[in-house]
């Protein structure tokens, strides 16, 4: 599967762009839930910049990309909350990452490929994702709102994969990806 706004939102060689700046990284501590923003590059590049600049020694088994889908439900299943891109690859013209879905998240995600052409969340984040996690399963899931099943979703994330690097893509003004801040916040609350 081919990216679909590469050199609209972010550059075309948008990986080989990052190699200074991943090169001058220094080691720091990680987070395992990390909000990125969910704008086009030219309005974010610092941000992510920021976020990814905490992340050079993190050796996550498994990595979770989680946004809004502004577009709404793409599915005739009124109930589906929850969307996922089919297990495959995402590539860019000097990037490529991994896209798997653990199976223990299949009975709460309605798979489909429109919602790649719809969200750029991923993207955004992918070349930061290929040059830093190479090898590793990137899980993209999108939510259309709050709900039971986005709430389960991030338990079952907490709970399963404790080795995992989770990234909220939100956009701070609309607070787009809210669902998944508050999702993660409630298990966090005593």
């Amino acid at each position: 599967m081919r990216a679909a706004t590469e050199g609209i939102m972010y550059p075309k060689d948008a990986k080989a762009a990052l190699l200074p700046y991943y090169e001058s990284l220094k080691s720091s501590e990680h987070c395992s839930v990390i909000e990125i923003p969910h704008a086009a590059w030219s309005k974010c590049k610092d941000e992510l910049d920021k976020a990814f600049s905490t992340l050079k020694d993190a050796k996550p088994f498994h990595v979770f990309v989680l946004g809004p889908l502004h577009k709404g439900k793409v599915s005739y299943d009124d109930s589906a909350l929850v969307y996922a891109p089919c297990d495959g690859a995402l590539k860019g013209s000097d990037w490529e990452i991994r896209l798997e879905v653990p199976s223990a998240l299949y009975p709460c995600v309605c798979f489909s490929d429109d919602i790649c052409s719809e969200e750029q969340s991923l993207e955004i984040a992918a070349p930061y994702l290929s040059l830093f996690f190479e090898n590793v399963p990137v899980c993209h899931l999108l939510a259309t709102e709050s709900g039971d099943e986005v709430k389960k979703i991030a338990s079952m994330i907490k709970k399963d994969f404790p080795k995992a690097l989770v990234f909220i893509s939100n956009n701070k003004e609309t607070c787009c990806g809210g669902m998944w801040k508050e999702a993660f916040a409630d298990g966090n609350r005593t």
